[in-house]
């Protein structure tokens, strides 16, 4: 019972780490260089990811839960972050 829950769960959480990382670093590279061809291309190209990411899950609800948790944590490490870099430079 546990098996059938745990291990979906910790695939999902690795699957949306490792989205949510290649979405950020690709994005961050793309947004350098606004004009390039380079960065229209990887717009697109995370569109794809995305939708691959959802047909993959889409029925498994641990996995689904587990990427979302995923997400989540990227998103909200970065987030925290930049605000600690906002925050000292308004101090200093």
């Amino acid at each position: 019972m546990i098996e059938s829950v745990l291990f979906p769960g910790v695939l999902g959480l690795v699957w949306g780490l490792a989205v949510s990382l290649f979405n950020n670093f690709w994005s961050q590279r793309a947004l350098k260089n606004p004009g390039s061809i380079f960065g229209r291309l990887v717009f697109i190209f995370r569109l794809g990811i995305m939708a691959l990411a959802m047909l993959l899950v889409y029925k498994n609800v641990p996995m689904l839960i587990g990427t979302a948790l995923g997400l989540l944590a990227v998103k909200n490490y970065i987030f925290v972050k930049e605000l600690y870099i906002i925050f000292r430079e308004r101090k200093g």
